[in-house]
């Protein structure tokens, strides 16, 4: 289940559940220009009923107001990203409180913004589970520093990754701790989560906007462009220049 790069095992109250993502790119009007977000059966979301709908569109009624009041805020802010809870009104497995993350896309000539939110699901079919499998047990608190530091990573792309001992410092808690719970919960550690995100992030940059390479390389905080091609390539299996090459011509 970990060699799913969005989704995870991990117990909460003795329930097996699950974490994805539900990820949106939304224009300067806050209109949704594209999006990626699976169903916890496979069922298909008709993207119909979100592209070219204005965001507060999809979300639950009395979470509209305040997402508007947020974006208005951070819309007039040098902010590069803030976050909240949100519940989605497109999909009943989103009529939750969801933390979620929403940033700022530099380096366009018009205002982008992505929009990234956090489920937990619970698992009702335990036979999909293998049979060795070891469920962990996690308290709320632990659920909590662990999404504020997969937040916190989310938060700060742009700049060089911090250390165990640094997170543990920040988050007031133990390098032991963060180094097997993050594990277990994401199946990756922080630093492989870090360079996971930055990579997206940087794949998001070369479609959408007009930086060059070198230039997405040095927002990203990259050492080099060597070093941004060699880590691209790790995660993408292709080089950034091949990937841009194939998104502008698709």
């Amino acid at each position: 289940y970990r060699k799913r790069h969005q989704f995870l095992w991990l117990n909460r109250n003795t329930e097996a559940m699950l974490i994805r993502t539900a990820n949106f790119l939304l224009d300067k009007s806050l209109k949704v220009i594209d999006f990626s977000y699976e169903h916890l059966d496979h069922i298909e979301v008709d993207p119909y009923t979100i592209l070219g709908n204005t965001f507060s569109k999809l979300l639950v009624r009395k979470f509209q107001p305040t997402w508007q009041k947020n974006m208005k805020k951070f819309m007039a802010s040098k902010k590069q990203s803030f976050h909240m809870l949100l519940e989605y009104d497109f999909d009943e497995l989103l009529q939750i409180n969801l933390y979620t993350v929403v940033s700022r896309l530099t380096g366009v000539k018009e205002g982008k913004y992505i929009v990234t939110s956090y489920l937990m699901d619970a698992s009702k079919d335990f036979s999909e589970l293998p049979r060795d499998f070891e469920i962990k047990t996690f308290s709320k608190w632990d659920q909590k520093l662990f999404h504020e530091i997969h937040i916190y990573i989310v938060q700060h792309l742009d700049e060089p990754p911090k250390t165990l001992d640094q997170l543990a410092m920040l988050f007031n808690t133990n390098e032991y701790k963060i180094k097997t719970g993050f594990k277990e919960i994401f199946g990756c550690t922080p630093m492989q989560y870090y360079n996971r995100q930055r990579i997206r992030q940087c794949k998001i940059l070369i479609e959408n906007t007009s930086l060059s390479l070198k230039e997405i390389s040095i927002k990203m905080g990259f050492s080099s462009y060597p070093h941004f091609s060699k880590s691209f390539k790790k995660e993408t299996h292709v080089t950034p220049r091949f990937y841009k090459k194939i998104t502008r011509n698709s």
